[in-house]
């Protein structure tokens, strides 16, 4: 009876310092930098220059740029920059579900990839480069009106995701080593 009391507590004892040993690996993501800084600081000070959209990405275009602007420095605060992020986009639509007797998709799945190249201010240094890609489906109605309009948030909804994830990786890259 001892000997298995002596067992367990010497298997407890290797899980306990396997624990212990392995929580210096673990850094939170939000927390300061390598360098000190606040993440928050750090992501603020990175500049997402205009880009010039063809037509048929435009409104997507748009929405991607305003949510990395807000996702980096939401504050609004006129921070001293050290970063650009070059971002393209690309995007497609499929129909998967037509119905039979119009004719007409009833759905549609609408896809995104965003990729993204952060520099130094200078541009002679890149930090990290990238892509994320996710997709989002939306009904489609009889009404054209309401089928533009979940369009539209569909692609609200796809570059709040994209976004998110670009900002997650860039989050990652600086905090270790900005």
């Amino acid at each position: 009876m001892s000997s298995f009391n002596l067992k367990s507590l010497a298997h407890l004892a290797v899980v306990v310092g396997l624990s212990l040993g392995m929580t210096a690996c673990f850094k939170p993501l939000h927390g300061p930098t390598a360098s000190g800084e606040s993440l928050q600081s750090v992501l603020a000070s990175i500049d997402v220059p205009e880009v010039k959209w063809p037509d048929s990405q435009a409104m997507m275009g748009h929405y991607v740029r305003s949510e990395l602007i807000y996702a980096l420095n939401g504050s609004g605060s006129d921070t001293p920059k050290r970063y650009v992020l070059k971002i393209a986009l690309s995007r497609s639509l499929s129909t998967p579900i037509v119905d039979t007797e119009t004719g007409r998709a009833t759905s549609a799945i609408l896809n995104g990839t965003l990729s993204y190249t952060l520099t130094s201010l200078d541009g002679t240094k890149i930090l990290t480069q990238g892509s994320v890609s996710n997709s989002t489906s939306y009904d489609r109605y009889q009404q054209r009106f309401a089928t533009l309009r979940a369009n539209r948030d569909a692609e609200i909804r796809l570059a709040k995701v994209l976004v998110d994830q670009a900002k997650t990786r860039l989050a990652a890259t600086l905090s270790a080593g900005s």
